[in-house]
């Protein structure tokens, strides 16, 4: 048995009214997956590469290599190589003691995934101000300074009074004792009372012939 379905002839002009809106859901939704590539999450690229001291190819240990905007960073090693991901578009900054800053900006349309570089630094040598150790004119005036000049404290100094007896005496007295302290006193209390246990009453060999005698001679039942 078949069925047989009806069919509708729409108007020419109507079927395009229609086609139109159906055109324009497809292109949009054609059109997302690249507008979202593009407006998407920056390339992540690998940035290596080794930091010299200006047109020598001697590397410089210790160089901070710093992503502002991302907030982290890493430093170069011994050798002056170095190595960290960034992403396209990033600003890095090269700084060190004793050397001027330098920038380095990843292009945003770069498409590898690796970028190497070789960062000259440029030394920039702080000058401190002169210090003069002796203001004095001569060597004369400098003697003198030191013989007039007045210490605090006179008549008894700081490491007398710390190793004075009565101050270690009360310091002894007042301070308590810390673990070592009552271990060591206890291992001692106890030693002691061994030693107590283990005496005996000692005769002097000598005296025994003057003890028989005062037994003989009734010395005792005198007394």
């Amino acid at each position: 048995m078949k069925l047989y379905l009806p069919t509708i002839a729409l108007p020419t002009n109507r079927l395009k009214w229609l086609l139109v809106p159906v055109l324009a859901l497809l292109f949009l939704f054609l059109g997302t997956p690249e507008r979202a590539a593009a407006q998407g999450q920056q390339r992540v690229v690998q940035l290596s590469g080794f930091v010299a001291i200006g047109d020598s190819l001697y590397g410089v240990a210790g160089v901070n290599v710093f992503i502002p905007k991302a907030g982290r960073g890493t430093q170069t090693n011994q050798y002056g190589f170095f190595s960290l991901p960034v992403l396209a578009g990033d600003s890095v900054v090269f700084s060190a003691i004793g050397y001027k800053k330098q920038y380095l900006i990843i292009p945003k349309n770069f498409s590898s995934q690796s970028y190497s570089v070789i960062m000259q630094m440029q030394e920039d040598p702080t000058e401190l101000p002169t210090v003069d150790v002796f203001p004095y004119a001569t060597e004369q005036d400098f003697k003198k300074a030191v013989l007039s000049l007045k210490l605090p404290d006179e008549g008894r100094s700081n490491a007398e009074k710390n190793l004075d007896p009565e101050r270690l005496e009360e310091l002894f007295k007042n301070t308590a004792m810390d673990g070592n302290a009552n271990f060591r006193n206890f291992n001692m209390q106890r030693v002691q009372r061994q030693e107590q246990r283990n005496m005996y009453p000692t005769i002097s060999p000598f005296a025994i012939p003057a003890l028989i005698n005062m037994i003989k001679n009734g010395d005792f039942n005198k007394k």
